[in-house]
């Protein structure tokens, strides 16, 4: 037939089966119009031009019809006429003709047309889809439009193309059909149909981005092209959605694709299915890890302000809204950190903000090279410490740790196409992993840069220092509240929702560390004032029994937690520029580590010598940190109420973990010694309050000897500080004479008085050793002021002197007729007084106020032993055949010991004090 006549065929056959079409429903409908345009069309392909327009365009028009039989037989004719002229296309327009009325079915609502639209699909990707060339957009759009609809099957098999196309045809995409095969996948991760499909479409993204990487050089020339076909003079509406952005953006080509793809990731992280938002998440991160180094510079830039920064407050946005009601179902059973969208959203949270922040950390050399890197250092920042105050524990935890991260100044490893090209020069061969580089981090910064980055860094931590711990101290009050009911986990939980937990703290306390480094000559005493009002607010925060007992000792270890260890490395790097910590071995009574598992350093030599650094910035804040160390010392005897409150209930009882703050207690005492004694040695002046401060912190301490509630090295090494102190303290206060620091000298007096005469508690049972022990540490503090300051007791108050010789006085009898049951005789103990009380009479004969002090002394110590002999003559006399009581008989054989004493000490003493102390005695 000539073009004519064919034509007029067509059009007769084509208004045949319009009317066939038209007719009445209730026969069954005659194929003959269509079977007869699907022969004319098989046998006309050599004309395409003239019979592909009007039969593929009748067929289409049937395919809407609302008869199943036609529409039927309408979508398979243009399916196997579209099979049978493909092979005959000679070029890629006509391709793009003869597959263009797949892409016009997608108007059409019928689900059996659009399975047979997807049929075709696939069988012309079996059969051409090696030579589609730029028709690939056409195949991939009628892909993309399946992702859309309702029915399973639909999607099904819609996906089932494009992983076809994935894991097939990604080598015989032109570049230019490249974004819209991200764009598809992107499509169906999102459809809500199938769950299987959207994580089956993220994996779908990583081998798109394989692929990228691994074709980098030939997609990049392929899409240069493309910006050079859509020049700055070329109308925008006929380009697709890449093409405008490729136009409108300033970066390469090739970083626009990549761009699309973490854009297309960080929409799948919002998703409202838990498990696509976590695989999405992980894909993205691990994408930009593995292919970041393919970006220029400028391109992080775009990549944190319009994906990842976005996603981040969207994700939160999400969490916050989120419903916490509980998701458990009979059918399946979730874990109780899940079982709720906030805790799922939660999790999506977590990944989102580490996956930044190691961003931050691997490109740091990059990232600091932007214009506006301030900006997004601060935005970073912010975002870090609104999750920091999230009531989610993994929320508030993940957000120190990408704070921790950030800051982190230690080396870090990092895989770098350096690093791959010289494992390639090492081994000879381009297939190597890379060698793993060591390279600082940060990298230089320019010095106004670095001040305001590390600047900011302080006032983020200071900020969630002071609205995640500082002001959760009122929250303690639940919990003693909740000590005093029977116990109800339900409480328990919102009450360790309301505090921040010790993995919280311990994050914390690092971040700083890190930050203090970078900013030394910065940190004013007004810092420190803000720094030590968070750590005070951290110390009592209890732990949850859900902490691991490997990673917090438990309160019958002899070690400091991660947290006491830290808060006395935040002090002591204020002042000291070397380790805070001992050897453990290296000093008398270092504490027995019960755990292998748990191996904690200690502070335990107060005879340690200090680098002591004389310019001013770094003496002011010697004082500063004295006093704290020392608030902090007295955990040691008073730890929180609430472990005080405890002490004695079984630990099942209690909702928390019991925690030994004696280590730290001590550790801070220990330090603070330490640090007074290397700044006097040093010359450094510090505040004549600061001895007296140490008593006020020390006696507490000293008042637990024999005491059944704390270990007895908190009592022992506390007297050692004490030792140190004095012998430190007490030349620089002789110097200033009598009239001076009056507040020292009566709380040493009360210190004295209180400490050597603490009686045995009853039922606590005391060996020979211990009360040696216990007795040679007293005869050490009597021995020190016989040496260091009776010789110069003449610049000492008399208030003082007068209450020191009572001291002395009833140390060097100690008997029952004293009111107070002190326990044994301590032989030695009395000893020594007398011979410091004889040292004291006989160093200051001709003074005054020594002798009459003296005086006073001797003859109240002898009338004392004079009125128990007396008694007990008289009461002996009366009791006839029966004896008197043991205990009267050990009083009488502790005043004979004592008289025995004075006249030994009498022997040993100098002649022309003899003969005085004599006299004394005979008037006596």
């Amino acid at each position: 037939l000539s073009g004519a006549s064919l034509d007029h065929l067509i059009s007769a056959l084509c208004q045949l089966s319009l009317d066939e079409v038209s007719s009445s429903p209730n026969r069954e409908p005659s194929l003959f119009a269509m079977t007869s345009l699907l022969e004319t069309g098989v046998a006309n392909l050599e004309r395409i031009d003239l019979i592909w327009p009007p039969i593929t365009s009748h067929f289409i028009e049937v395919c809407s019809s609302s008869e199943a039989t036609l529409r039927g037989f309408a979508a398979d004719s243009l399916s196997s006429l579209i099979r049978s002229a493909l092979p005959l296309a000679k070029n890629q327009e006509m391709y793009i003709q003869l597959l263009s009325p797949l892409l016009s079915l997608q108007s059409v609502l019928h689900v059996d047309v659009r399975q047979r639209q997807l049929d075709c699909v696939s069988n012309v990707l079996h059969s051409s889809g090696q030579s589609l060339g730029s028709s690939w957009d056409v195949i991939l759009n009628v892909i993309k439009s399946a992702a859309s609809l309702s029915s399973e099957a639909l999607v099904r098999s819609g996906f089932q193309s494009l992983q076809l196309v994935v894991a097939d045809f990604l080598p015989h995409l032109p570049p230019p059909s490249l974004p819209t095969t991200l764009h598809v996948s992107t499509r169906y991760g999102l459809q809500t149909v199938d769950i299987n499909i959207s994580l089956s479409s993220v994996g779908l993204l990583w081998s798109i981005a394989d692929h990228l990487y691994q074709n980098k050089e030939t997609i990049r020339v392929g899409l240069e092209g493309l910006r050079r076909g859509t020049g700055s003079g070329t109308s925008q509406s006929g380009l697709t959605g890449f093409e405008k952005r490729v136009m409108s953006s300033p970066l390469p080509v090739f970083d626009v694709l990549w761009v699309d793809m973490f854009r297309g990731l960080s929409e799948l992280c919002a998703d409202e299915r838990a498990a696509v938002r976590k695989s999405s998440a992980q894909t993205l991160f691990s994408t930009i890890s593995a292919h970041g180094t393919l970006l220029h510079t400028h391109t992080w830039e775009t990549v944190l302000g319009e994906v990842l920064f976005p996603l981040l407050e969207k994700v939160h946005t999400a969490t916050r809204e989120a419903s916490t009601s509980s998701l458990q179902s009979s059918a399946l059973l979730i874990h109780h950190t899940r079982d709720s969208a906030k805790k799922q959203w939660a999790e999506t949270q977590v990944l989102t903000l580490s996956g930044t922040a190691r961003l931050f950390q691997s490109r740091w050399d990059k990232l600091v090279s932007l214009p506006n890197f301030s900006k997004t250092w601060t935005t970073l920042l912010s975002t870090i410490k609104l999750c920091a105050s999230s009531t989610s524990v993994e929320v508030s935890v993940a957000a120190t740790n990408s704070f921790l991260s950030i800051v982190n100044t230690e080396t870090i490893e990092t895989k770098t196409e350096t690093s791959q090209q010289q494992q390639q020069d090492n081994n000879g061969s381009g297939g190597g992993e890379g060698v793993v580089l060591v390279r600082p981090h940060p990298v230089s910064l320019p010095p106004k840069l670095k001040r305001h980055v590390w600047k900011q860094a302080w006032d983020t931590w200071n900020g969630i220092g002071t609205d995640c711990v500082a002001r959760r101290l009122p929250a303690l009050e639940g919990l003693h509240s909740i000590l005093k009911t029977p116990l109800n986990m339900e409480r328990v939980d919102r009450f360790f929702l309301s505090i921040p937990s010790q993995k919280f703290l311990v994050n914390l306390l690092k971040i700083f560390l890190h930050i203090h480094d970078h900013m030394k000559g910065d940190f004013t005493t007004k810092d420190f004032a803000l720094l030590t009002g968070v750590l005070h607010a951290a110390l009592p925060m209890p732990i949850s029994k859900d902490v691991s007992p490997f990673l917090v000792p438990s309160a019958s270890e002899n070690v400091m937690s991660s947290l006491h260890e830290l808060v006395l490395r935040c002090v002591g790097a204020v002042f000291s520029k070397t380790d805070v910590f001992d050897d453990p071995a290296s000093g008398d009574g270092a504490p027995e580590v019960k755990s292998l598992l748990v191996k904690k350093p200690h502070v335990v030599d107060v005879h340690r010598v200090l680098p002591v650094a004389t310019d001013k910035p770094r003496v002011s804040f010697y004082p500063l940190a004295v006093t704290e160390l020392l608030k902090f010392s007295l955990l040691a005897a008073e730890p929180p109420i609430f472990i005080r409150n405890s002490r004695g209930a079984p630990p099942a009882s209690l909702p928390f973990m019991g925690v030994n703050y004696a280590p730290f207690g001590l550790a801070a005492q220990a330090l603070a010694v330490q640090l007074y004694r290397s700044c006097v040695l040093a010359g450094v002046s510090l505040p004549s309050e600061v001895p007296e401060l140490f008593l006020k912190s020390l006696l507490p301490a000293l008042k637990l000897k024999h005491s059944l509630s704390v270990a007895p090295q908190v009592w022992t090494r506390t007297v050692s500080s004490l030792l140190v102190v004095l012998q430190t303290s007490l030349p620089l206060l002789l110097q200033q004479g009598p009239g001076a620091n009056e507040g020292f000298w009566a709380l040493l007096a009360t210190t004295l008085e209180e400490f050597l005469f603490i009686p045995i508690p009853e039922g606590k049972e005391m060996t020979g050793e211990k009360l040696r022990d216990c007795e040679n540490l007293d005869m050490k503090l009597i021995d020190l002021l016989r040496k260091d300051l009776l010789p110069l007791s003449q610049k000492a108050p008399p208030s003082f002197l007068r209450r020191l010789t009572a001291v002395l006085n009833r140390g060097s009898i100690h008997s029952a007729t004293d009111g107070v049951a002190t326990g044994p005789f301590r032989e030695n103990f009395a000893r020594v007084c007398f011979e410091a009380l004889l040292q004291f009479s006989f160093i200051h004969s001709q003074d005054s106020v020594g002798s009459s002090t003296s005086q006073l002394a001797l003859s109240a110590l002898l009338e004392r032993c004079e009125g128990v002999l007396t008694k007990f003559v008289a009461d002996e006399h009366l009791s006839g055949a029966c004896p008197l009581p043991r205990s009267r008989m050990n009083e009488v054989s502790l005043v004979l010991k004592s008289v025995s004493i004075l006249i030994s000490s009498l022997k040993d003493a100098q002649k022309e004090h003899a003969n005085r102390g004599m006299s004394l005695v005979h008037s006596s």
